[in-house]
């Protein structure tokens, strides 16, 4: 067991005094000399980032769930969306501050998607039809999941395409094709596509929608190159000069049809993309807010102050994954900007850490996208973070512990089929350690813990702190503990910097056995079991 407390023993020369003899001198065993190290200690006024949420995308996938009856539809939305609890006090749902919603081009209106047969589930439709009339029943589950998050209490959207529709595409398609290396669209077409954005973000906010972004370009740097028969989804290269270019002019489209929704640009594919590399589709923050790049856009009315990036493939070496956060932090930083995590999940291999998937449990999964959450909040200053994708359908080998939430099995493998099932995954109660607690306007605050440096607390043992909500008393700790030992903390500073009320603190554990499950600890006898996510929660005095 790692201890809190390492005692050292302090040996002290004693003087007699005036006639005393050497029987009455101080035992140097005495334990009242025994002194300990410093213990973790909570710095509430050395502040870093306020976060804005904790989200999930529907991504392709919640058009289908969203269209099932309501017994299993609505189990997923109170998975997601509910900050109820159960008569024991367990959490019902994560409580998602944010949902993601995909704005379709389309592919699943054409005869002939170019998509490959068994990729059917991720064609899109478009409520643009080419003859230039809107149908607004189209996407039916998507609506049904931002009507229920709404319903549940999230207040913030963002939405975000993977290609123009497919009528304004250079080949026809919503994916790349060899003959098409840039943006896949006709540069004819822009005006079109930024009205089209326009329109439909007005469309939600007018229903009552509090779209925060829309990212009208997603992932620019990966090729989306594919045969016709064979592409697995949408999406589009771009160079930065492109993306600037239909940036001004969404802007200006923005601006007169009085749509509130900020554009959000960049959204790369991996962080290192935001602020290092020297082609036309990276180093995409200098690019887009340097007053001297020729791409500069940061005086854009309409621009978000947001930028957004990937976590995927950024996590093979503690090292490289802590030197991309810091540099990305420090960039960031300098423009005046903030960052947003908007998709991770456990692609790569970097989550077997050295295993095979067969020796892995489902808890090991969790305890990875909680590094990965942790590290994006504390080294990378991430005011908002979303996984990628709440819903995924895929069981193969370990699939259906990294690439989900929640796993949706449809009755028919084909796109009309009428119902299915649908199970939760650790992941999701992990994600809720976060989401279901640190809300959004709470502040991230200091926490040292002598114990471990940055690397090694990542490997081991990380712990962050966020106060703040409703009363703006509440005291939210996150821990994670990956090694193989239940580990007992103490605050140094308790009852001297901070007091929580009754000393005591609700926990909440996500482990091999538990999903979230309440329990209460006492300020001075805080056990983080192995294996473990913990969220400590208590009120300030």
């Amino acid at each position: 067991m790692l201890r809190l407390y390492k005692y050292v023993l302090v040996f002290t020369h004693v003087a007699l005094f005036m006639g005393c003899t050497s029987d009455n001198a101080t035992d140097p065993n005495d334990p009242k000399f025994e002194v300990p190290q410093d213990g973790i200690s909570l710095n509430l006024n050395t502040t870093y980032q306020v976060i804005d949420h904790f989200g999930a995308s529907g991504g392709f996938q919640d058009q289908w769930v969203g269209k099932w009856p309501d017994a299993s539809r609505n189990k997923v939305a109170k998975w997601l969306f509910s900050t109820e609890t159960n008569a024991l006090g367990d959490p019902e749902g994560i409580g998602l501050s944010l949902w993601r919603t995909i704005i379709g081009e389309g592919s699943a209106d054409q005869v002939n998607s170019g998509f490959k047969a068994s990729n059917w589930f991720r064609e899109m439709e478009c409520y643009l039809a080419p003859d230039g009339t809107y149908d607004w029943n189209k996407q039916e589950g998507q609506r049904w999941f931002m009507s229920k998050a709404k319903e549940y209490g999230v207040d913030k959207f963002t939405a975000w395409t993977g290609s123009p529709p497919y009528f304004m595409t250079k080949n026809g398609y919503v994916f790349s094709t060899a003959d098409v290396p840039t943006f896949n669209c006709e540069p004819d077409k822009y005006d079109d596509f930024a009205n089209f954005l326009a329109d439909v973000v007005k469309k939600y906010e007018d229903d009552g929608y509090n779209i925060t972004t829309v990212c009208p370009f997603n992932e620019t740097q990966y090729e989306w190159n594919a045969t016709v028969g064979e592409a697995q989804q949408s999406g589009t290269r771009a160079t930065n000069g492109e993306m600037a270019t239909v940036t001004r002019i969404i802007d200006g489209v923005f601006a007169q049809k009085g749509v509130n929704a900020k554009i959000m640009i960049p959204e790369a594919a991996q962080l290192k993309y935001l602020f290092e590399g020297s082609t036309n589709r990276e180093n995409q923050v200098n690019d887009f807010f340097n007053t001297s790049s020729s791409n500069y856009i940061g005086d854009l009315d309409n621009l978000s102050k947001h930028i957004a990036g990937h976590s995927y493939f950024s996590n093979g070496t503690t090292s490289e994954s802590l030197r991309q956060r810091k540099s990305l932090k420090t960039t960031v930083e300098s423009y005046g900007l903030d960052y947003w995590q908007t998709e991770y999940s456990l692609l790569g291999t970097a989550y077997l850490n050295g295993r095979e998937a067969s020796d892995l449990s489902e808890i090991d999964y969790a305890l990875w996208m909680s590094r990965i959450i942790h590290t994006d909040l504390v080294f990378g200053n991430a005011t908002g973070w979303s996984f990628w994708t709440a819903l995924n359908r895929s069981t193969f080998g370990d699939h259906r512990y990294r690439f989900n939430l929640v796993l949706w099995t449809p009755n028919s493998n084909g796109p009309s089929h009428t119902d299915g099932t649908v199970s939760d995954n650790k992941l999701l109660w992990a994600l809720g350690n976060f989401s279901r607690f640190i809300r959004p306007g709470m502040v991230r605050f200091e926490i040292n813990d002598p114990d471990y440096s940055d690397n090694a607390s990542v490997e081991n043992f990380m712990i962050s702190g966020y106060k703040g909500g409703a009363s703006n008393k509440d005291l939210v700790i996150v821990c994670i503990n990956n090694t193989d030992s239940t580990r007992r903390i103490s605050f140094e500073n308790y009852g001297v910097d901070f007091e929580v009320v009754n000393d005591t603190f609700e926990a909440f554990t996500t482990s091999s056995g538990t999903n979230l499950k309440k329990s209460t600890m006492q300020y001075d006898g805080v056990d983080i079991p192995r294996k473990s996510i913990v969220t400590l929660k208590a009120v300030l005095k």
